[in-house]
């Protein structure tokens, strides 16, 4: 009982303590806990914790294809494409470079190597010939296979040249050009991603079109602010004159006058004298398109954007930052035993 519940609640305790406290002790050896070891602990656990899911992962899919449920056939396409990832980042890495070191017998390589970098034999010649003297050349576009490369080494040295083999440094090569899994990552991986995020803007417009519909004053402050928004952040919206939508102010306010006093004569008045306050002051200015600048789209999107945005922003913060600091002490002191099973 001991191991299984006091202990893993001491060590939670005693690292919490330490971790948190490490920030306000200004003592080298706590210091160096907290900046290093912690974080190497927590890099260990991760890794840990994501091959454990990774094995759930197979395992769940697995009992899916086995017992024929529904949807196993995608289940067996996520066993396909977790293996040929795992296959392209730990078995076959890829980018093999090759590297030419004795080409100068031109006329022989340039039309061996002109198929490979797409050009010409004069002009792959030329390019050979332009090499300072005691540089090498490296072909360009690596190769996916150790056979490949080795294939235009053996053309290259039985041509009178001599080339090397450079691989890709173990790590490196999930980000060099050339390598199985930068290929799938810029070919497969990328486009899909792009699918689904073109996917969820049509799901946004779907939620913003039932948000927006005007229940209440909320509601209808939502609806407003996300037609500013919208428009003062495309081109179309920098042409709108700002006396335009002071015309739409007048109307809504005349709307308001309406509902609030339910006289027609008021509404009447409110709609006339709005109409003539408008009008007679553009006449008197120019009708300038971003004056005033108060109803000009563009600069009143930009004030939603930075300040009542901003604002509701970092509430949500502080309400993220209060929410972890309730869930760390609570884990410290030991009221929360999830992570133990209770």
């Amino acid at each position: 009982m001991f191991m299984k519940r006091q202990l893993p609640i001491a060590i939670a305790a005693t690292i919490g303590f330490l971790t948190l406290f490490g920030w306000f002790v200004d003592e080298p050896g706590i210091k160096s806990f907290v900046d290093d070891d912690a974080t190497q602990w927590f890099d260990i656990l991760a890794s840990f914790a994501m091959f454990l899911g990774a094995l759930n992962l197979l395992k769940l899919q697995a009992m899916k294809i086995i017992k024929k449920q529904k949807g196993w056939p995608y289940a067996a396409l996520a066993i396909a494409g977790f293996t040929f990832s795992f296959t392209a980042g730990f078995i076959m890495l890829g980018s093999y470079s090759v590297e030419i070191t004795d080409f100068s017998n031109t006329a022989r390589i340039a039309p061996i190597l002109a198929g490979e970098i797409n050009l010409d034999a004069k002009s792959t010649q030329n390019i050979l010939r332009a090499v300072p003297a005691g540089d090498t050349y490296t072909i360009d576009a690596p190769y996916f296979t150790e056979g490949g490369a080795e294939s235009i080494v053996e053309q290259i040295e039985a041509a009178g040249g001599f080339a090397e083999i450079r691989p890709a440094e173990w790590g490196a090569h999930i980000a060099t050009r050339g390598s199985l899994f930068n290929w799938m990552f810029r070919f497969i991986f990328t486009p899909l991603s792009a699918t689904m995020f073109a996917l969820l803007a049509f799901f946004v417009a779907s939620a913003s079109y039932r948000a927006f519909k005007i229940r209440n004053f909320e509601a209808t402050l939502l609806l407003v602010s996300g037609i500013i928004i919208m428009l003062g952040r495309v081109p179309i919206g920098g042409n709108i004159s700002a006396w335009f939508i002071m015309y739409i102010v007048v109307l809504a306010l005349a709307a308001g006058v309406n509902t609030w006093l339910t006289n027609r004569t008021y509404t009447l008045v409110a709609v006339v004298g709005g109409l003539l306050l408008v009008t007679i002051a553009g006449f008197m200015t120019g009708w300038p398109v971003d004056q005033p600048g108060i109803f000009y789209l563009p600069v009143l999107q930009d004030w939603i954007y930075n300040n009542p945005n901003v604002a509701g922003a970092r509430a949500i913060m502080i309400g993220i930052g209060l929410g972890i600091f309730a869930s760390s002490i609570r884990y410290i002191l030991g009221i929360e035993k999830s992570y133990i099973g209770e």
